[in-house]
């Protein structure tokens, strides 16, 4: 699992240099970028497994990142974080292809589960409360 290229769309500038740094350290090809319209750019000029991206960003948000990616290709994995879980509709959430949810504050070793298990499980759509449970 280590080595997967994953796209790091979020717009707070500490939280994705965190994450960024913490999923380098553990094996991640990381490209990190600060809202939806360069992360989309991104994923046209690369090769991404996950698409990681915030919900609430300037330019796209989240939902509309994860469809010009699925629209680009596919079978790419993309995850949603956010602190406003509850708002959003699993629905929507699948008319726009996202295949997981992870609510904020998320721990770090949660995240990598769910990066992990998004690539390894084709299950549809899930949700994650980001802790450790």
């Amino acid at each position: 699992m280590a080595n997967l290229r994953v796209l790091l769309a979020e717009d707070a500038r500490d939280f994705r240099e965190l994450l960024r740094d913490e999923l380098r350290d553990r094996g991640f090809a990381v490209t990190a970028v600060e809202d939806g319209l360069q992360a989309v750019d991104a994923f046209r000029r690369q090769s991404f497994d996950i698409v990681l991206t915030d919900l609430a960003m300037p330019g796209l948000n989240g939902l509309q990142v994860a469809k010009a990616c699925k629209q680009h290709r596919r079978s790419v994995k993309v995850i949603v974080l956010t602190g406003w879980d509850l708002l959003l509709e699993d629905e929507e959430c699948i008319e726009h292809g996202v295949d997981m949810v992870i609510a904020k504050p998320v721990q770090i070793h949660v995240l990598i589960a769910a990066l992990r298990q998004v690539v390894q499980d084709p299950a549809p759509f899930q949700r994650s409360t980001g802790v450790s449970r």
